[in-house]
This record gives structure tokens, sequence and C-alpha cells, in this order.
């Protein structure tokens, strides 16, 4: 694939996308706060923070209501009263907040979600590049399936954090084998504040400068796990005012593993499974699949795969402990895997493996799917406009 082709792609892709936005927002007024699927809930308990017109749904609403209304009451001047469902949760993984709040507060908070989508495609787009790059010249083709990966585009779409974390991701890991530190550890260092799965990536990284006492990395990429374990120590010694409407902890969000997929069929102890259950089916499979990859992976290149194999590893467990409520969710599901597509085909030798060719298989199928839900399945919801 030449670097012409990959352009006209990520054109064709824009266009894409602006047209799904388009067909996602007409029922509502054309107004993008209808991305940010606000409840009308939490609009009452947060009736300062939420701005006027936006779009407020009667029923549903999902988690980039959350994102929006930290990112507001981080640059707001009155007392730290926001209520989510769970501050701690949501704390944790400020970093998209920090930069959509910071420049909807310079520019006007009316453009959060304009400010929001713009930040999270054009780094999804640079990491696309960086991608492209990483990947050797008989490979570059497979930078493809990242450009349709259901599991970013659906995550950009809802205007929540995991495409954004896995494009920081990658952007960092291309500084890094780069060899430009420096911007490396930037990056990793919001990779961390985005989400607490980016330790993952600096774990082996620390492990292989202690190896090699390259004291200089060690220092430079321990910096973001302590700052960030920093972060949550002042978070737990300065809470706001309510800790959310249903505080989780981990026991709340786990189970024994693939017992949330069992659960998930069951409805008052009845089997169910209707046709919306496929999808879940496709999601097994990629996790199967993975797993598969995974464990070849760790057989015949252990030492070269290292550093993508930790994150992968983590976010197939992360999949495994999920309780049912998250296998209930096709947006919650396709999230968890926004990590694994584009780190998996920079593997050494993945082209070779059968179980690759599913797992891509398989991730095509739900970006076609995904389609399918936008346009046909989705029903449109009652909503107000803010006051």
């Amino acid at each position: 694939m030449k670097p012409r082709q990959l352009w006209i792609t990520m054109f064709f892709f824009i266009v894409g996308v602006l047209g799904i936005i388009q067909f996602k927002i007409s029922p509502y007024n054309h107004s993008l706060s209808a991305l940010i699927g606000i409840w009308e809930g939490f609009y009452e308990i947060n009736p300062n923070l939420v701005d006027p017109n936006f779009v407020v749904y009667k029923s549903g609403g999902y988690d980039g209501q959350f994102f929006y209304l930290l990112a507001k009451d981080l640059f707001n001047d009155s007392d730290w009263n926001l209520i989510v469902d769970s501050f701690y949760f949501r704390y944790h993984r400020i970093g998209l907040s920090l930069f959509s709040g910071f420049v909807s507060h310079l520019l006007g908070s009316e453009l959060y979600p304009l400010i929001t989508l713009t930040i999270l495609f054009s780094t999804f787009l640079f990491s696309v590049y960086c991608l492209y790059d990483l990947l050797p010249e008989k490979s570059k083709w497979l930078v493809l399936f990242y450009i349709l990966s259901p599991y970013s585009l659906n995550s950009n779409l809802l205007l929540v954090a995991d495409s954004f974390f896995v494009s920081l991701a990658i952007i960092s890991y291309y500084f890094f084998t780069k060899k430009n530190l420096t911007l490396s550890f930037l990056f990793f260092l919001i990779t961390v504040f985005t989400r607490e799965l980016g330790v993952l990536f600096l774990a082996p990284i620390v492990l292989g400068a202690l190896y090699q006492r390259q004291w200089k990395q060690v220092i430079l990429f321990s910096l973001p796990g302590i700052l960030f374990l920093g972060f949550l120590y002042f978070g737990w010694k300065n809470s706001p005012n309510h800790l959310g409407t249903n505080p989780l902890g981990f026991k709340d969000m786990t189970d024994f593993p693939l017992f949330g997929f069992v659960k998930s069929f069951f409805d008052q102890n009845q089997f169910q499974f209707k046709l919306k259950e496929f999808p879940k089916l496709l999601f097994l499979v990629s996790f199967l699949s993975m797993i598969m990859i995974s464990i070849s992976s760790i057989k015949n290149s252990l030492q070269k795969d290292l550093n993508l194999l930790v994150p992968i590893l983590g976010s197939l467990l992360v999949i495994a402990i999920a309780e049912e409520g998250y296998w209930r969710s096709f947006d919650n599901l396709s999230r968890m895997f926004t990590l694994i597509l584009p780190f998996s085909l920079l593997l050494e030798g993945v082209t070779k493996k059968p179980s690759f060719k599913i797992f891509l298989i398989t991730s095509l199928t739900l970006f076609f799917f995904l389609l399918v839900r936008i346009f046909f399945i989705t029903p449109t919801k009652e909503y107000f406009l803010a006051l």
C-alpha cells in the first residue's frame, strides 16, 4: 500500500464519518450534542453543568455524558459538586475530559461536541499514519483494518475515551520505536491519564530498561505510573461532595472468566437467544482467536513481541472477567476490543496464523454490523433541549 493510497483512503473515511454523524444527529435538531448521550436524570442532578439547547434524552443516555460533565466541572468556578454514576471510576480516566474541557473553556463550552470530535478523530488519523509507518512494507495494507475498526469508530461516535486512549498508545509506541524518548514519554503520560491500562505499555519497557541497565529510561518511563498513582491519591484525599449515584467497586464490574458471557444469555433464570445476541458470538470468536494468536506469539516470538503482548493480554483479561452487563451491551463490549486490533497487526509473523485471519474477518463483519445498527436498528429516542 503506497502513501498516496493511504491518504485517499483516509479522505473517504472522513467523508464517510461525516455522513454517519449527520445521519445520527438529524432526528435531534441536527445538534452534535446528541452524540454526548445526556440522560434526563443526570441533567436534573447537574443543572449548572449542561449547556443550554443541548440534547437531553428522557431515557437511555451513555458514557459520553460523564466525560462531558467531568470536562465542564473541571473548569467550573463553583464547588466540586459533580454527580456521576461512580466518581472514582470516571475520575481515573480524566485525560479526554481534561483536553476537551480545556479547549472548550477557551472557545466556549457550547462547542464541546465539535471540539471533542475533532480531538478524537484527528488523534485517530495521526495514529493511523503511525501504525502504517510501523508496519512492514509487505503488510502496510493491514492498516485498512484499523481504519475500519468498528471498535474505534463506535468509541469516537459515542464521544468516549477508548479510541483516544488507543490512538495515544500507538503514537507513544511509535515515538518509542523511533527512539524519540521525550515525545514517547509525553504521549505515554497522557495515555496513562486517559485510561489506567496505559501502565501495561510501560511495564515491559521499564523492565527491559532495567535488564539493560538503561537508568534514564527506567526513570523516564516509570514517571507516568508514579504520577498517576499520585493523582489517584490526590483524588482520594480531595473527594467531591458526592461519590456517585452508583459507586462501583472492582467486584461490581467483574466475574469469573467468561461467566459474564454465559449469564448475559439468561433473563430471569431462563436461557434466551435472540437475533440481537448474534454479535456477542462474533465477539467471543474474536476473543478466542486472539487468545490463540497470543499463545502462538508467546511460544514463537515472546522477546520481540513482549511490549505488544502485555497490553493485549491485559485487554483480553478485562474482557474475560467482565460482568454480564458488559456482555449485554454492544457498545460496552466493542470498546473493550479497541486496543487489541491495531496492536495485533504488529505482532511478529501474525499474518501467517489462521486464527489471525478469523480475527480480522470477525472484526470486519462487526464493522458492517455497526453500520447496519446505526442506519437501520437504533431507534430515535424521545428528547428535549436543555434550558
